[in-house]
């Protein structure tokens, strides 16, 4: 039998990750991915912006910013090493609406 190991996709894995968390109230509206090495890890850098509609939205929205970055991922193969919220814009008028920018750094666990 031959042993492979197979490489996960982190970006599928963290973007997964961030609207399980955000509990069903956040939307992908865009993810950009890039690779990323230092001279001991290699991985991916993530910026992904999403959006949360309503009043229930902005408040998970509020929620995710104070626990993104201490939250611990669980994605197979990988670390998440370091993950920010880096803008935050807010619409008051109509429908209430919050767009979260989070960057992200994913290393190969191996």
């Amino acid at each position: 039998m031959i042993h492979q190991k197979i490489r996960h996709d982190p970006a599928t894995a963290l973007i997964r990750a961030v609207l399980t968390l955000a509990r069903g109230q956040a939307q992908l509206e865009e993810h950009r991915g890039t690779s990323w090495a230092s001279a001991t890890f290699t991985g991916m850098r993530h910026v992904m912006r999403v959006s949360l509609l309503g009043e229930t939205g902005v408040r998970t929205g509020a929620w995710l910013v104070g626990t993104l970055p201490d939250h611990e991922f669980h994605i197979a193969g990988h670390l998440v090493a370091d993950i920010t919220v880096s803008e935050i814009h807010r619409r008051a008028e109509g429908t209430p609406r919050m767009t979260l920018t989070i960057e992200a750094l994913t290393v190969e666990a191996d």
